[in-house]
Parts: C-alpha cells; sequence; structure tokens
C-alpha cells in the first residue's frame, strides 16, 4: 500500500519537472482510457510494479470530459481517488483534493504511457527522477 500512496504522490501532486528537448518518444498519443501500472525507472534500474492482487490490477483512468481517477485495488475492493485533468503538449495538468500540479509526460502511444516526476522513491530523504510507466490492454 506504501507504494501506491508513493506513487498517487508521484501522479496527483508531483514535483514536475521539464523534459529534455532530446526525448525522441511520441508524446502524441491518445490519452483516454485504462491505465495499468506497469513498472518503475529509477537511477537506470527497472522496478517492477508489484501492488496488483489477483482480484484486479491497479489503474488509472482518463475520460473524455477530462474527469479521471486513481484506482487502487485494496482487498478486491477499489479505492478510487478521483482527479480533473487537461493534456497540452507534452503535459498534464492534474487537479486533486484542490491541489493542481503539471507533470511531464515522457511517452505516450496507444500502449504505453510514462510520466516523469521527482520524489523520495526510496525514502532515503534524496529525491530521485522516477519514470512510471504503464500500459493500456
Amino acid at each position: 500500500m506504501k507504494k501506491v500512496s508513493v506513487l498517487s504522490l508521484a501522479i496527483l501532486s508531483a514535483f514536475a519537472m521539464s523534459c529534455s528537448s532530446d526525448d525522441s518518444p511520441t508524446t502524441s498519443g491518445d490519452i483516454l482510457g485504462k491505465w495499468y501500472f506497469k513498472e518503475y525507472k529509477v537511477q537506470g534500474q527497472t522496478i517492477p510494479y508489484d501492488d496488483h492482487e489477483e482480484c484486479g490490477k491497479d489503474y488509472v483512468q482518463f475520460n473524455a470530459d477530462g474527469s479521471g481517477a486513481n484506482v487502487d485495488v485494496w482487498n478486491c475492493e477499489l479505492d478510487v481517488a478521483p482527479f480533473t485533468y487537461t493534456k497540452s503538449g507534452n503535459n498534464l495538468t492534474i487537479t486533486s483534493d484542490g491541489v493542481t500540479d503539471i507533470v511531464p509526460i515522457a511517452e505516450l502511444s496507444s500502449t504505453t504511457l510514462k510520466i516523469k516526476t521527482i520524489f523520495d522513491f526510496d525514502d532515503d530523504g534524496d529525491d530521485e527522477t522516477v519514470i512510471t510507466v504503464l500500459t493500456k490492454n
């Protein structure tokens, strides 16, 4: 549950970081739909997302009307954190619980969404650049 809380914090109230101009992956894909958590990329390491349950997977939902939700499956029940969003270029502007943050998109294709954030991923007191990878079925 702690990683989900950290991830929710990363997505919904992240410290935004600009994407470099040499990023080559596309960010012009369609963000609508359910995006399931797959892995994190931190300091050159790929860390599988391991908080899925047999009864369901955690996901982020983006709706056409600008609403969305971060959904955590916990004890086979859905813990839903609603938000609103807009997508402009390579950025998502997300508002949740009255807090608005800009979250850079590192990649967006028909099957992959990568969001780049900075936060203390490993609880060591130092911030790390974290790429959260989500997939759409």
